[in-house]
């Protein structure tokens, strides 16, 4: 029997969605088209929106122009942009996982590049996004100016596999460890992590980026930072002993898939009952379930893990192995 399956976007406004309409709904068995309901979502009735909405998809993400309102030279691969949004965007887009698609103004739609959210203000209606230029859509981005405008598709959120830790530990002690450009959304785990009442400790690895560029954040949270490189001999002995620290109760990777099997591996032999949560480092083209770019086969199931909280284990077992 299939597991059941869980969706970031199931309760939220762009639930039901297209996939709805093509009987390819994650989580509703009756869009699935099957004649009985077997779901395990305790929210409203997915079907039951369905029906309301004439039978259609609710709401789609739209894309909108997002005006530059500051732009940051950090060294010659990373910029951060300040952007321009609704206030509503920058609220959800306050979650850890939140994410975006950005182009550059002259971009046709194929440019869209997903980018994680560093930092949202729903007061002031911005947003911060890193961006390590690596490649022509980042290119044409990087031209971006004060003043000039971008295009901006959103809000999403599975760029985080493991969100029910990070939101459910409350009153405990966690681990974060952030390695290059994944630095970024590691800002807002923290920030939800400390609001949940949890003492923090984070290890920041500059790695192929070469700056730790989220070091004006970590003081302003005021906690327990070491900055290391973790390749090195002392960088695994400090992220040994840290999670051999059994009052940790959740750990955080911000990096390669490489660094979540490190990891995954020390909390095997050190301590198991802490939960652990990833960035999420599949391929990401529509963020919509529609395209496969992001598909995963685990077992006898496709997943589009731009949509679906997929077992850590399970998908770095399968990526190590098949590639």
């Amino acid at each position: 029997m299939a597991n059941r399956l869980e969706c970031i976007d199931a309760g939220t406004d762009y639930c039901p969605c297209y996939l709805a309409e093509l009987n390819e709904c994650i989580v509703c068995s009756q869009l699935q088209g099957k004649n009985f309901c077997d779901c395990n979502w305790r929210g409203v009735c997915i079907f039951q929106e369905f029906v309301w909405a004439g039978y259609k998809a609710k709401a789609t993400r739209s894309t909108i122009f997002s005006k530059v309102l500051k732009r940051e030279e950090i060294n010659e691969e990373i910029i951060i942009l300040t952007l321009k949004v609704p206030n509503k965007m920058a609220r959800d887009l306050n979650e850890p996982g939140s994410f975006v698609f950005l182009r550059g103004i002259s971009s046709p739609p194929f440019f869209d590049t997903p980018m994680s959210v560093m930092y949202a203000d729903e007061l002031e209606g911005i947003i911060k996004i890193a961006i390590q230029v690596s490649g022509p859509k980042t290119k044409l981005i990087q031209k971006a100016e004060e003043g000039e405008e971008v295009y901006l598709r959103g809000p999403y959120w599975n760029g985080l596999l493991g969100h029910r830790y990070i939101k459910g530990t409350h009153n405990s002690k966690a681990l974060v460890v952030l390695r290059g450009i994944a630095q970024a959304p590691g800002v807002i785990v923290i920030s939800k992590l400390l609001n949940n009442k949890n003492k923090v400790i984070t290890i920041v690895d500059k790695g192929k980026v070469g700056v730790n560029f989220i070091n004006d954040y970590l003081k302003e949270f005021n906690i327990t930072t070491i900055e290391t490189d973790l390749l090195s001999e002392e960088g695994q002995r400090i992220l040994k002993e840290l999670i051999k620290d059994k009052e940790i109760t959740v750990v955080y990777s911000g990096g390669s898939d490489e660094q979540h099997v490190n990891i995954l591996n020390y909390l095997d032999l050190y301590n198991q009952e802490a939960y652990l949560a990833v960035s999420n480092n599949n391929t990401i083209c529509c963020g919509e379930g529609i395209c496969g770019s992001c598909e995963v086969q685990i077992g006898d199931q496709k997943i589009r893990t731009c949509k679906v909280q997929v077992d850590i284990r399970k998908a770095l077992e399968r990526k190590m192995l098949h590639g």
